[in-house]
């Protein structure tokens, strides 16, 4: 394990530290501390210039970093790793370098962040941030603090603040993100959430992405059922918003609830587009027309020979001139013609010649959908 360390500048005094009910040797340096209660292979000390020509005291002359490698050196391997003051940003991104660039992967790191001078701390937590991403398999050991002034001074025991927990902030962060960019929240699932939480989010999102209609309606009924009261403090924050994003689709038993599942499917089919899952939306508009066609010949609507008949009917029915319609049929025609003509582009992978651009096909899928909801709201079948 590696241990990442600041100098400060500040004058010393001589405490025990306390971690997990174990004391400390007495000591001026709190880098003396982290290796007493973790014993790292390695121990590396970032010291400004200032810093490390600070003396120890004003008895003793000798230079802080010196005194300290000194000291340290017979217990473990010191590594002195020079920065600058970071007096502009400049300065900040050559730190925020020099920390990334002394981990390396595999690595197992500890931080300590007691000295960390203005915006270090902040800074160092982004350099764990990055590193955790970027870098293979590092595993942040510890993120500590040696609080010398959260108790009374006069009080010659200092705790140790463990901030471990916090680093998974960083990845409730990326799962946020992705979920709010996305509406994925598998990464969500792999956190620090209950067990039937994670099933029912990851069941519902394997489901939204992979266009298994009626099994993601049934997974979001089933996931706003969930007691939400235990989870820990970061997914609290999420679950009005997963709530709201997934409630308008979530059916009881929805292959025998074929207008309330049509009603579904429609917010489904927008939190796709909203979402720019662009080929779910167009894939699942084809389907719902299908469906609309089969209640409203009231034929099975989930039955496969039914549905083929109403994929006919809405074929014939766009291209039979002798064929009267009436206007909610004649427009489910017309939106059926540009949705296969989209759909079938995109199905094939764009493997013909002169395929629609990615673009081009984004932009008629939107534009097919401003045409589908001001249809679809309005036409359900009673």
């Amino acid at each position: 394990m590696k241990a990442f360390t600041f100098l400060g500048t500040g004058k010393l005094h001589t405490s025990t530290y306390t971690f997990k009910e174990k004391d400390s040797q007495p000591t001026q340096f709190f880098a003396e501390a982290i290796i007493e209660f973790f014993n790292p292979e390695s121990l590396y000390i970032f010291a400004t210039e200032s810093a490390a020509q600070e003396s120890v005291s004003d008895d003793e002359t000798t230079a802080r970093l010196t005194f300290l490698n000194k000291l340290l050196g017979k217990r473990t391997k010191v590594v002195s790793v020079p920065i600058p003051e970071g007096s502009d940003e400049t300065e900040l991104w050559k730190i925020f370098n020099i920390v990334v660039e002394k981990i390396e992967d595999n690595d197992k790191v500890l931080f300590d962040i007691t000295h960390g001078f203005r915006s270090l701390p902040f800074l160092t937590f982004l350099a764990l941030a990055y590193v955790r991403k970027v870098k293979r398999d590092v595993e942040i050991e510890r993120v500590i603090y040696g609080a010398y002034e959260a108790v009374e001074r006069s009080d010659p025991k200092k705790p140790v603040f463990d901030l471990t927990p916090f680093v998974s902030l960083l990845d409730w962060l990326g799962a946020v993100t992705m979920f709010l960019q996305t509406g994925d929240a598998r990464p969500i699932a792999d956190l620090d959430v209950p067990a039937a939480i994670a099933n029912a989010l990851t069941n519902l999102s394997d489901s939204l992405l992979t266009n298994r209609t009626l099994e993601a309606q049934t997974a979001a009924f089933t996931f706003n059922g969930l007691n939400f009261a235990a989870p820990a403090p970061p997914f609290q924050m999420l679950v009005n918003q997963l709530k709201q994003s997934y409630q308008q689709m979530a059916v009881y038993n929805p292959s025998n609830s074929p207008r309330q599942s049509l009603k579904a499917q429609y917010l489904q089919i927008k939190w796709y587009v909203e979402n720019q899952h662009y080929l779910q939306a167009i894939t699942l508009i084809r389907e719902w027309l299908i469906s609309w066609r089969c209640l409203r010949d009231n034929t099975g609507w989930l039955d496969m020979g039914s549905r083929g008949n109403a994929e006919t009917a809405l074929s014939a029915s766009s291209n039979s001139p002798f064929t009267v319609l009436d206007p909610a049929q004649m427009t489910a025609s017309q939106l059926w013609d540009k949705c296969v003509t989209i759909r079938n582009d995109l199905a094939h992978c764009g493997m013909r010649y002169h395929p629609q651009g990615s673009a081009n096909a984004v932009e008629e899928i939107k534009n097919l959908f401003n045409e589908f909801k001001e249809f679809a709201p309005n036409n359900l079948v009673p």
